[in-house]
């Protein structure tokens, strides 16, 4: 068992005390705030150097487009990209096999070695690695050497290609996607891309697209080297921790100091003050009034606390004088709502089975509440020998007055329903108007109701507002059967309702549900649903209407698990077997 803070040593004491936590916390948060400001900083540096290169890179691109004998490089792309379309794909495979790069032996001539020395000079003088000009092969992400600037051991001869991803291309091609911080400086989008390639190093490579030479878009491309950047944000960023560490340190000091003497010294002073009172209660002797002494002026909640622990001693007998008369109505109320919960439960059937004289159909239900009284009801009973009725609702809201309204709302469905007879629709709109002519409380209740025509099988139902019920054909599984839907009864008076027919066979079955069950949430907020409801239904979908119910709530307790239930469940399930056999 933990200790209490009476039973630690000393030692253990300070490293629980309020200053220590402070401490702690404060760590935490300089260590939480400083890695903050380092990574964004870090960010807005490396964004800043990399948009640098990238437009200075670019910009040269840009240049070259303009001043580079453009007919020069049509006719030496042209010359590339006919030898390579000219050679099958198994032999371009690999970029450096000698007998692939000899069949552009013919590109490398004056004219082509002109070219070369243009965009070297360009790539010289804007202080570049690199410089080239290449096509690029939309369908397996090559570029395609035309004429390479470079005169170092990095050369790429004609027909020489790297392969890059579908990114890298696609940014070449329709510029780079713009950060939050480029929109924030104002940056353009530039065909511009930050590599790292074990040949050529860390570069930013920009290209500027000039024409399409046989279908392949041909580009004038600058490397600037990124080395030295990557070099000096390291640097950077050790300077910046440096600063950060030595700031936060000293703020830590000064905010601990200040906190042990703003609130530190006045608990602990509350504290001693609090056990002195605690002592003299258990003596049951009280000569001193102990708050009353303390002089604490912090101008904040803590000298507030320390007025009102004053008066917390005038107070306590009248709190315990109160608590006892709050404990009585409270078992009062209790009781009273235990014995609503019965009388609820009686208005409801839940006999079973329901009609055991009966061979033509099975029916059973449930209901679950979330408080001790619910707002969700169900009913069936037999309208004369060959009709039966079912109903699903439920009232808007929970607790006494749900319940209350509950059982107003079916006694007048079960009147209504023997004096309308065939006709849900006829039933809800009479029901309807009868709760909209005094309905001060603005309450409402969504109804499904279902007359089944015993000998035949006919059902006709109606729905005010109510989940859609799910329906099994004997040799099928459970769909939801989407009818049409009326507004809430007790919404407004003069509403009409329409009545639908299905026609059921032997086997088939009928389960409707309040929306607790679709509604049930597990700890994560994720609702139970329709799909996971039907998947219970057609866990079993031969079962009996008993077992059937029993599958969904076993569904619904595997996935809410632990979280608590906060609205009522109720299910109906009804399996239609046929008429009675003459004898």
């Amino acid at each position: 068992m933990k200790k209490t803070v009476r039973e630690l040593t000393k030692f253990a004491r300070i490293h629980h005390s309020l200053g220590g936590k402070i401490f702690r916390s404060l760590v935490m948060i300089s260590a939480l705030v400083g890695i903050a400001a380092i990574v964004f900083g870090f960010i807005l540096y490396s964004s800043a150097v990399n948009r640098e290169y990238r437009t200075k890179t670019y910009n040269l691109a840009c240049t070259a487009s303009m001043v580079l004998n453009l007919k020069t490089i049509k006719e030496k792309s042209g010359q590339v990209l006919s030898i390579y379309d000219s050679i099958p794909e198994e032999e371009r495979q690999d970029a450096e096999d000698p007998e692939y790069l000899g069949q552009f032996k013919s590109v490398e001539d004056m004219t082509h070695n002109k070219l070369r020395w243009d965009v070297h000079e360009l790539q010289l003088q804007n202080d570049m690695v690199a410089g080239y000009v290449a096509a690029l092969d939309l369908e397996t992400g090559r570029m395609i050497f035309i004429a390479d600037g470079d005169q170092a051991s990095t050369y790429c001869p004609p027909g020489y290609y790297d392969t890059f991803n579908e990114k890298q291309i696609s940014t070449w091609m329709e510029g780079n996607k713009l950060s939050f911080l480029d929109r924030i400086n104002g940056a353009k989008s530039m065909s511009a891309v930050l590599l790292k390639m074990e040949r050529y190093g860390y570069r930013c490579t920009a290209g500027k697209r000039l024409f399409d030479v046989n279908g392949y878009p041909v580009f004038i491309f600058y490397d600037s080297d990124m080395t030295q950047a990557a070099n000096a944000a390291k640097t950077f960023l050790w300077q910046y921790i440096l600063v950060i560490v030595v700031v936060a340190v000293l703020a830590e000091i000064i905010i601990l100091l200040f906190v042990n003497k703003r609130m530190v010294k006045p608990i602990n002073e509350l504290t001693n003050a609090a056990k002195a009172y605690t002592e003299d209660s258990q003596a049951e002797h009280r000569a001193g009034r102990y708050f009353e002494k303390l002089n604490i002026r912090s101008g904040d909640e803590i000298e507030n606390l320390a007025l009102t622990m004053k008066d917390m001693e005038a107070e306590l007998a009248d709190y315990v004088r109160n608590l006892t008369r709050v404990t009585a109505e409270k078992q009062r109320i209790s009781t009273e709502l235990d014995v609503a919960s019965k009388i609820q439960e009686g208005m409801i059937p839940n006999i079973y089975p329901a009609f055991p004289e009966r061979s033509e159909f099975d029916i059973y239900a449930t209901m679950d509440t979330a408080l001790d009284v619910g707002g969700d009801f169900y009913d069936y009973f037999l309208l004369d020998d060959d009709h039966l009725v079912m109903v699903m609702a439920d009232v808007s809201g929970k607790g006494i007055p749900a319940a209350l309204f509950m059982m107003a709302s079916k006694i007048m469905l079960n009147n209504y329903s023997v004096t309308t007879r065939n006709s849900p629709a006829k039933i809800l709109e009479a029901v309807n108007d009868s709760i909209c002519s005094n309905n001060k409380a603005e309450m409402f209740v969504t109804v499904w109701l279902g007359i089944v025509e015993i000998s035949s099988g006919k059902m006709i139902a109606a729905n005010a507002g109510h989940e859609y019920p799910a329906i099994k054909k004997a040799d099928g599984s459970f769909e939801l059967y989407k009818d049409p839907h009326g507004i809430v009864v007790g919404a407004m008076s003069g509403m009409k309702y329409k009545d639908y027919e299905i026609q059921l066979e032997p086997g088939d079955m009928v389960f409707q549900y309040t929306d607790g069950v679709t509604e049930a949430t597990d700890p994560s907020g994720e609702l139970f649903g329709t799909e996971r409801m039907l998947e219970a239904l057609n866990y079993d979908s031969q079962a009996e209407p008993e077992m059937l119910l029993l599958h969904v709530r076993e569904a619904i307790d595997d996935f809410v698990k632990e979280a608590a239930q906060f609205d009522d469940i109720t299910m109906l399930g009804f399996k239609y077997l046929g008429p009675k056999e003459d004898a």
